[in-house]
């Protein structure tokens, strides 16, 4: 099934390598500009650094978290805090802070301007799910995600900001500065660098590059294979079958499409493993998968290889509501909803049953969806 005819195969003009930084390569630039903050400090903040992510990390998220904690602590011998906000719910990334051992320390007790400097990894500041204080001091950015398309408004200066859009993992993008600055990678950094990349890139199989494939192996063989195995065979929680016992009921199948909008759920992360779990059946090409949390409604959108890249279809479903982001054929919105009563839930699913349709030319009769084919049929 070819791409749709007014969308472009790629996300939005590539980004082979990051920004020129005033002539220096990547690593010299981030070195000129941690070092700056740090002059430029108190005395008592001088050695602080604070390391960020979007809310409710995934691996590659973590991983970069734990891939800068090493570069800032290696190369500089600064002390590093590194703090997330929202529960982490999938049971690999549970697996993952739990057998590497990762440090967290809870955003939500975190006073940013007790840091000489912030850094914000897989992630930007103008996305939805990302909180970042105006009055930190943010000196760098990293990240693989194309940026929101929001003419109106001018995205926050940062000193150093490294977006590479043709990425596949944002851990590739910091084991490149490890690397260069030729800092030893322990086992541990090793091991959340590897599964950032593991789980981003589908095992290098989507949306990866060379340097995807150079840190995938490079990490690999540092890490601890015990523990990658025990990451990535986590046992499941009943409440996991449970989602998917309900995924399947709801699931339609509309051609080349198949739409899973599941109501309220538990567990937000079993809206990105529905749209993985779906996106295998035979016949799909795509698959747009949501559910309410809280009081937002999230979104998964997946791809296959012949339809083409995930970001500009998430753009069309959304039509200017809420906020998403992705890259490559993996994208992600969020819609705010204004309570969480079930009428208010299905109304908004209405909407992006009838916006996914739209998007395919299914004919829509007196402005309601068809319901389409029942998975279970």
């Amino acid at each position: 099934m070819p791409t749709p005819a007014d969308e472009p195969h790629q996300d939005a003009p590539s980004q082979a390598k990051a920004e020129p930084f005033e002539g220096m390569a990547p690593h010299e630039h981030l070195r000129k500009v941690v070092l700056a903050a740090k002059e430029q400090a108190t005395e008592e903040l001088r050695e602080q650094f604070l390391v960020l992510t979007h809310r409710g990390p995934d691996p590659d998220a973590l991983g970069a978290c734990e891939g800068i904690r090493c570069l800032l602590t290696e190369e500089f011998g600064l002390q590093v805090t590194v703090a997330t906000l929202g529960q982490i719910h999938r049971a690999e990334n549970q697996a993952m802070v739990k057998h590497l051992g990762l440090e967290l320390e809870d955003f939500e007790g975190i006073d940013c301007t007790q840091y000489a400097g912030v850094l914000l990894v897989d992630t930007q500041p103008e996305f939805g799910h990302t909180v970042v204080p105006e009055d930190c001091n943010l000196i760098a950015l990293f990240d693989h995600h194309v940026p929101p398309n929001r003419p109106d408004e001018e995205p926050r200066f940062v000193a150093h900001r490294d977006v590479r859009l043709n990425q596949g993992a944002t851990c590739s993008v910091i084991y490149e500065y490890l690397r260069e600055s030729k800092v030893t990678i322990d086992p541990k950094t090793a091991g959340a660098l590897f599964c950032g990349i593991r789980y981003d890139t589908a095992d290098l199989s989507r949306n990866s590059g060379d340097l995807d494939e150079e840190a995938y192996h490079a990490t690999f063989h540092l890490a601890d294979r015990e523990k990658i195995a025990q990451i990535n065979n986590p046992q499941l929680p009943r409440h996991y079958y449970v989602e998917l016992a309900g995924a399947l009921t709801v699931a339609r199948q509309h051609g080349p499409l198949v739409l899973a909008l599941m109501g309220k759920v538990d567990n937000p992360e079993s809206v990105a493993e529905m749209a993985d779990f779906f996106l295998r059946m035979k016949g799909c090409s795509w698959v747009l998968a949501g559910a309410a949390f809280g009081d937002e409604y999230i979104l998964s959108l997946r791809t296959d290889y012949a339809f083409g890249k995930a970001y500009p279809l998430m753009r069309r479903v959304l039509d200017g509501t809420g906020s998403f982001g992705g890259h490559g054929h993996i994208a992600g919105g969020r819609i705010k909803l204004e309570d969480d009563k079930e009428s208010t839930i299905r109304s908004a699913e209405r909407m992006l049953r009838a916006s996914a349709l739209e998007v395919i030319g299914a004919e829509l009769e007196d402005g309601i969806p068809p319901e389409g084919r029942l998975l279970t049929e």
